[in-house]
């Protein structure tokens, strides 16, 4: 890629990463706007509603895995390590309901004697905005914009990455519903969106190679129908200990879903955990199948004890 299209490519998603770091930044000023919220009559009508417009998460945690071994009088140690964040902000207006989440995650593992290896590597930004299109049913008009990349260097299958190379990016308009609870004296919040749309996509690329060139311009871009799950819930079990789920899985089709179906961007990311106070036993699981990145599908699933900032 030229030199101009990173600048402009580095333009457009510089405000998604700004908005990425707001809820960061709410969470360390303990923001908390005492608004009374009036209740938007296209969603599901909850008693004690919280009366906070902002809700702010962000779940920061650090997986360490150590090792020793001693084969044929060699000794040899071994560091695992793991990093996770979860952030999520959610706006609720009468008129207006804004949603944002980022995943990011990067681990290594160290031998002695022995170069850092990357095992997990991800970075997934989404900006949500929507409005109430019909009172009855409760039909909302989302539009969704994400992107998913790397944080560092690497390899795909001997395809050199790093970061924003690849640069997955979609944007999908679609008809859907929003279900939440948020109330302030509930062990449980939890937030379920989904719907049916269409969406436009691109890959951005520099020295990584693009596996398959399904629309005869690998700088092009690509439109088909998409279907969007999301379910999200905090549960807190008892005093200190705290249930957390994330889920979303998302289809995007290329011209006919239903003809070339393999040929569809399908992805599942899950993450969850129970913790006792800053300890806690994490579970991530992120899906990816994109003939532009890969002829394979790509799993990357962990389990590891962890500690919560």
């Amino acid at each position: 890629m030229k030199t101009q299209g990173n600048r402009k490519l580095y333009l457009a998603i510089f405000p998604m990463i700004m908005l990425s770091i707001f809820p960061i930044r709410g969470f360390c000023l303990k923001l908390d706007v005492n608004l009374p919220v009036k209740q938007d009559s296209s969603l599901v009508t909850i008693a004690n509603q919280d009366p906070s417009k902002w809700h702010f998460s962000i779940h920061p945690s650090l997986g360490l895995t150590l090792g020793m071994t001693n084969n044929d009088a060699i000794k040899s140690n071994s560091l695992q390590w793991l990093g996770t964040l979860i952030s999520n902000i959610d706006y609720l207006g009468k008129k207006m309901d804004f949603s944002s989440s980022l995943f990011a995650q990067y681990g290594q593992s160290k031998k002695s004697g022995e170069a850092a290896e990357k095992i997990k590597d991800a970075f997934i930004l989404s900006l949500t905005p929507s409005i109430p299109l019909i009172k009855r049913p409760a039909i909302r008009l989302f539009l969704e914009t994400t992107g998913e990349t790397n944080l560092g260097k690497g390899t795909l299958q001997n395809n050199p990455t790093g970061f924003c190379d690849p640069l997955f990016i979609y944007e999908t308009l679609f008809l859907g519903q929003k279900h939440y609870s948020y109330q302030k004296d509930d062990k449980v919040k939890w937030e379920l969106t989904y719907g049916l749309g269409y969406s436009f996509q691109q890959t951005f690329n520099n020295r990584f190679q693009i596996e398959n060139n399904l629309t005869g311009s690998r700088q092009g871009f690509e439109s088909g129908f998409n279907g969007l799950l999301e379910f999200n819930m905090d549960y807190a079990l008892d005093k200190g200990v705290s249930f957390n789920l994330g889920s979303k899985a998302v289809v995007l089709s290329r011209e006919n879903i239903f003809s070339h179906f393999d040929e569809a961007r399908k992805s599942i990311l899950l993450n969850t955990g129970i913790f006792i106070r800053k300890i806690g036993l994490e579970y991530n699981y992120h899906f990816v199948h994109d003939l532009n990145l890969s002829l394979f599908s790509m799993v990357d699933q962990s389990l590891m004890l962890t500690l919560r900032f």
